[in-house]
This record gives C-alpha cells, structure tokens and sequence, in this order.
C-alpha cells in the first residue's frame, strides 16, 4: 500500500475582518455618546444661565440704578479702569456706563456701552458706533486674585466683543 499521508489541515483561527469592523464601530458609537453627554450637559448649564437673564433686572425708576444687593456689588467690584491682557485694551466702567478704548496708534478706537447686572450675569451694550450695533452680550464675572477679573462668555453674537472679552482683565 501506499503511503498515506495526512495532510493536516489548519484551521481558520484568523478573527473574521467584519467582527472586528464591528467591534470598532459599536467603541466609537459608545465614544461618541459620552462626548455628546458631557455637552449637552454644558448646553444645559448655559441654557439655565440664559434663563436666568430673561428675569428682570430690578432698578429703582427714580435714580436708575440696580436694587440688587449683589449687582450693587458687582457693580462697585467691577468700577475703575481695567487693562486687557489680550490686547491693550481699557475698560473702564462708571455706574452702568462703560468705555473700551483700543490701544492702537494709527486707528484708535473708542466705544461706550452701558452695563446691566443680574446677581452673577453681567450684560455689555454697545451704545456707540461699532460693528456690533446695539447686540447684547451675556458674561458670568469671575474674580481673579485681588485685581483681576474675567468675564467668561454665556451668549454673544458679536464676535469681535466675544474675542476681545475671553482675556483676562487687571485693574489700572
């Protein structure tokens, strides 16, 4: 007889291509939800902050000024001039009227605005020429150190006052 050979056979232990398509695909759907989780969660807090904005501001009709006792605080933190540590730029706020002064040579810029406070919100207004126009933009104030400030944006279509306001401010 002849010989007879076995011939092994090996078998397919290679992971099959689709599986692991799947597997990568089913991790980054799950990647993908806990990203849009965390924000929408930051969504919310925005949302709430905005909410918040929609309240009316209390002021005394007679002399025009805020009857909060915290705005009256805010408002007393935030008088004087303060320097942009973005640019250059002044700041500087008396009562609810303020003034940004650009710092440059060739083209000085100046734009006054008033002011509003609401507990922890403050909101800016161009009242001057200025591409924004009379657009409003919302900011949370937050206090850094003893002469320092930073508005932290809360809603702002003006992106030329958004970007001038994320810096860091001190005071002069």
């Amino acid at each position: 007889m002849a010989n007879k050979r076995h011939i092994a056979r090996k078998s397919k232990n290679t992971p099959n291509s689709f599986l692991i398509f799947m597997v990568v695909v089913v991790i980054l759907a799950l990647i993908s939800f806990a990203i849009s989780y965390f924000v929408l969660d930051q969504d919310k807090e925005i949302q709430k902050k905005v909410a918040e904005l929609e309240e009316p501001i209390k002021t005394n009709p007679i002399e025009g000024e805020v009857s909060d006792q915290e705005g009256l605080n805010t408002m007393a933190q935030l008088s004087g001039t303060w320097v942009s540590n973005y640019d250059g730029t002044m700041l500087s706020i008396q009562g609810n009227t303020c003034v940004f002064e650009s710092p440059a040579v060739d083209s000085p810029e100046k734009v006054t605005g008033t002011i509003q406070v609401n507990k922890s919100i403050i909101t800016f207004v161009f009242t001057g020429q200025h591409s924004c126009g009379s657009t409003e933009g919302h900011y949370e104030y937050q206090k850094e150190g003893e002469a320092g400030i930073f508005f932290m944006k809360i809603k702002d279509n003006c992106s030329s006052r958004s970007e001038l306001m994320s810096a860091s401010w001190f005071r002069l």
